[in-house]
């Protein structure tokens, strides 16, 4: 289970002084040319900054890269609740952003792995009072680029469905003669990939069976040579 807050961040707040939130956002993706995953971040601060986090995959702290200067505009609102639920969140980028127009238009971002921490600043000093803790971990659904008209505004519109989205894959090797006739030579699905194209006739008569009416019980045939 996620958590809001830690005990550092709890403790500072109780002490009834304020603080200043942040959202840091990491992207996984493959570079369109090589096919390799490249990862990049951002954060809505004001300074491009090392920050220690913990790995939503592994669980590890790990160092990350953070970009700012307005490439995270927004992180849409994170709902919680016990039950396994595929949850959407709303993630607006900056189109302006260099990094962010490297991440959208040099990588394949669909279905890549996303994760959302939440760290708060010291209102003093500007500076983190904990690592941030994880608060969602999915993947990209979809991210349209919309580029403005004159005088209009642009930015990349991230959806970002959570992990749950991975229970409601299929695996189509279930369903395939391949697979199902590697069990000791079964051809139950032989001819699955051909069955719905098959016709059958009644009778000598190539057709259609009509619904009974409301006045007769029987089924009433109509075809065609």
């Amino acid at each position: 289970m996620v958590r809001a807050v830690d005990s550092a961040t709890s403790a500072y707040v109780q002490a009834r002084q304020g603080v200043i939130p942040r959202s840091f956002v990491w992207i996984t993706a493959k570079n369109r040319t090589t096919g390799a995953p490249e990862s990049i971040g951002f954060w809505n601060g004001e300074d491009t900054v090392d920050v220690t986090v913990m790995s939503g995959e592994t669980g590890l702290p790990v160092t990350r890269t953070y970009h700012a200067w307005g490439s995270l505009l927004s992180v849409g609102q994170i709902k919680r609740s016990p039950e396994i639920a595929i949850r959407t969140v709303q993630i607006a980028l900056s189109q302006v952003s260099a990094a962010v127009q490297q991440t959208f238009r040099g990588y394949n971002t669909r279905l890549a792995p996303i994760e959302i921490h939440r760290g708060f600043l010291d209102l003093d000093t500007h500076e983190l009072i904990a690592p941030p803790v994880i608060q969602y971990f999915g993947f990209i659904n979809k991210a349209p680029i919309r580029t403005p008209a004159k005088g209009g505004e642009g930015g990349v519109a991230v959806e970002v469905v959570s992990h749950a989205r991975v229970l409601t894959r299929t695996n189509p090797a279930k369903r395939s003669d391949e697979s199902q006739k590697r069990r000791g030579g079964d051809h139950f699905r032989r001819y699955s990939g051909v069955a719905g194209q098959w016709e059958f006739w009644w009778g000598e008569h190539k057709g259609t069976i009509t619904p009974p009416s409301a006045s007769s019980n029987q089924e009433q045939f109509r075809g065609g040579q």
